[in-house]
């Protein structure tokens, strides 16, 4: 897909894109068809999120994301991850993971992490994988982030940005180590997380956008 230098790219959304110029990597669901994804007009992710994972057992999850990762329109794999502040245990959640990212390597796709107190179980993985870790709506600490940050991964940042642990982390990451999204508000557009992106890093958004076009286009 052509992406134009200075769009606003969207890393992680779960909506259509809301303004001119914005390239997003929308989340699809395994329940969507082949064809489905193929003529949408924008790229997308697929993967089982750790809440859902009652929907289906491991083989079906992976028979289904085998189907649909090899497709053009299919970016990265995810939201997929690992999830403490939910009823499901965490050996179930590590069996779902382990299968999608076993998926994710044999494509060679990004994968789009969602981590809820568990930036700790995730890093054995992020050591020893060498597709790219996202890790979308990061809301570790600035600590937190160092120790992620050592090894190839990137952190995505949205709505957060406007709270002060998430505003630190982010601007203790590397440039080449940031991406940002809107996720699920619709309380801000993606220019208005380039605004408060920009504001914190202290460049220009035209800066920033080619900060993220450019950790976009090296990622595969």
């Amino acid at each position: 897909m052509y992406l134009p230098e200075h769009s606003f790219i969207n890393i992680h959304t779960h909506r259509k894109p809301q303004i001119a110029k914005e390239f997003v990597v929308r989340n699809a669901y395994l329940g969507c068809s082949a064809d489905t994804i193929s003529n949408l007009p924008y790229a997308v992710s697929v993967g089982l999120h750790p809440w859902h994972l009652h929907t289906m057992t491991v083989t079906e999850c992976a028979d289904r994301l085998i189907e649909l990762a090899a497709l053009e329109k299919v970016w990265a794999i995810g939201e997929i991850g690992l999830d403490k502040a939910i009823e499901t245990p965490m050996s179930k959640q590590i069996a779902y993971f382990e299968a999608q990212l076993d998926i994710a390597r044999a494509v060679q796709k990004p994968i789009i992490i969602h981590a809820v107190r568990t930036y700790q179980e995730l890093l054995p993985y992020l050591k020893k994988t060498r597709i790219p870790f996202i890790f979308h709506q990061f809301a570790g600490n600035k600590q937190q982030a160092a120790e992620l940050l050592k090894y190839p991964c990137f952190l995505s940042f949205g709505k957060n940005l406007t709270e002060p642990k998430s505003s630190e982390a982010f601007q203790s990451t590397p440039n080449h180590q940031i991406f940002l999204e809107t996720d699920t508000t619709a309380q801000f557009r993606i220019d208005d997380i380039y605004k408060l992106a920009a504001e914190l890093k202290d460049i220009d958004i035209d800066e920033l956008k080619s900060i993220v076009f450019h950790n976009f286009a090296n990622l595969k």
